[in-house]
């Protein structure tokens, strides 16, 4: 072996044992998050300060029995339409301050409304939804669906080496996979990864992701890059599919159900074959959301309508418990819970008889974007470059995997996305509480 090849064989055991000690923090980190009160205290102001500066709205928490949270919109409710369209529980919200908002719902204007308060508490609007419930409507606030900052690691990404060049130029006639999440990156990358991901920068189908809006400090956002990481591992199981990144995630990684709900329905009058949610959060009284519920509803309406099957694949969570995480644990949703990267059920991955399948979750390698991360989120900040790579751990990562391998499916059969999910749920074994344990990629 020649000097030069020695030194890069060292290089790159140097690499990866950097990159399985960071692995291991945001591991722990994991874990710590999903019952340390403190972190996850910390992650919510982190949240709500950028989410208030990216939509001029106001999120908060709402507190639930054993001390645990959902984040909501400030001053704003859903209502499925039979309860807004009911002359008393019309009345009971109108009394209480409540104006149906006249904004712009999508495909699921016909099936819920927007309420919204000025001057009017979380803990009042969440009694407002208790007694309407006990009245046997349909009202939840307008719940707050993160990419999982406030269950996963603050750390963030480690920084990884690179992966070959890609190649692939997907046909007009692939499976179509959309991501709905952050955005993605607005820089083409010079390897030719995730090129084909269309980018628009303006209009209602903007989804570029900024990176570095709040603070304008120079340092990444927090979760900045989460979308563009997520397609990259798509693409990575699927390199013959098409891709296409929709943005509702707005400020730290988080959006409104509304927004994530209009995401879904226009991914899916555009084509898409298989939607992915990496994200989601437990809700108030564990109840599913009404404005994700609408969308899907009107999914299964276009699957009607056109004869194409439409599968929705959502990560389970990171919360470490059996408490559903929605949208994952729709029945209609494929939840995908986190292995460890020997196959074994990761204990701080959310689990249950609602999880469908699982993949390993723990240093996943896929492209990242330019820039440096902040202290605000890691002790040792990493500083990527252009083209660059990170290993990431999470649920967010494992339900990617799954995506794409059902559009791989669809493409080496011919067949549609819920058969090609039923082919590949077969090949798992049955692990309880995490459905069927699948290997796709390899994690660190």
């Amino acid at each position: 072996m020649s000097t030069s090849d020695a030194t890069g064989h060292h290089d790159q055991d140097h690499d990866r044992s950097r990159g399985r000690a960071k692995v291991r923090r945001q591991v722990t980190e994991l874990s710590r998050a999903a019952h340390d009160p403190a972190l996850r205290r910390q992650a919510a102001r982190s949240i709500a300060n950028r989410y208030q500066a990216r939509t001029e709205q106001r999120i908060g928490t709402v507190s639930q029995h054993g001390g645990s949270h959902v984040l909501a919109v400030e001053g704003e409710l859903v209502a499925t339409r039979a309860t807004w369209d009911d002359r008393g529980a019309r009345g009971y919200l109108e009394a209480r301050g409540l104006r149906r908002v006249r904004a712009d719902l999508g495909g699921i204007a016909d099936r819920v409304v927007l309420l919204r308060a000025s001057g009017v508490t979380l803990d009042d609007l969440d009694d407002t939804v208790a007694e309407l419930r006990l009245r046997g409507f349909a009202v939840s606030q307008n719940q707050v669906l993160p990419c999982d900052p406030v269950m996963k690691n603050l750390g963030g990404p480690a920084l990884a080496p690179p992966l070959a060049p890609f190649d692939h130029e997907p046909t007009p006639d692939a499976p179509h996979v959309a991501v709905v999440d952050t955005g993605i990156d607005g820089r083409p990358r010079g390897d030719g990864r995730l090129s084909s991901v269309a980018r628009h920068r303006k209009g209602p189908d903007q989804n570029i992701d900024p990176l570095d809006i709040e603070p304008d400090d120079g340092l990444l956002d927090l979760c900045a890059g989460h979308g563009t990481f997520v397609a990259g591992v798509v693409e990575r199981v699927a390199p013959q599919a098409r891709i296409s990144v929709h943005r509702a995630l707005l400020g730290g990684g988080v959006g409104s159900e509304v927004d994530v709900a209009k995401a879904m329905v226009r991914a899916a009058r555009l084509g898409a074959d298989v939607i992915n949610l990496s994200l989601g959060s437990n809700t108030r009284f564990d109840q599913p959301s009404l404005a994700v519920e609408a969308a899907l509803d009107v999914i299964e309406s276009i699957e009607e309508e056109t004869g194409r099957e439409i599968l929705v694949v959502a990560a389970a969570g990171n919360t470490g418990d059996t408490r559903p995480v929605w949208p994952a644990a729709f029945r209609n949703v494929v939840a995908v819970a986190g292995l460890t990267p020997d196959g074994r059920a990761a204990p701080w991955s959310s689990h249950g008889f609602w999880v469908d399948c699982s993949a390993v979750a723990e240093g996943i390698h896929a492209p990242f974007v330019k820039g440096k991360e902040s202290y605000e989120f890691t002790a040792e900040p990493d500083d990527f470059p252009a083209d660059g790579f990170a290993w990431w751990s999470g649920t967010s990562f494992a339900a990617p995997q799954v995506a794409g391998a059902v559009a791989a499916l669809m493409h080496e059969h011919g067949i549609g996305a819920r058969r090609a999910f039923a082919r590949l749920r077969a090949t798992g074994t049955p692990l309880p509480d995490y459905g069927r344990a699948l290997r796709i990629l390899d994690g660190l």
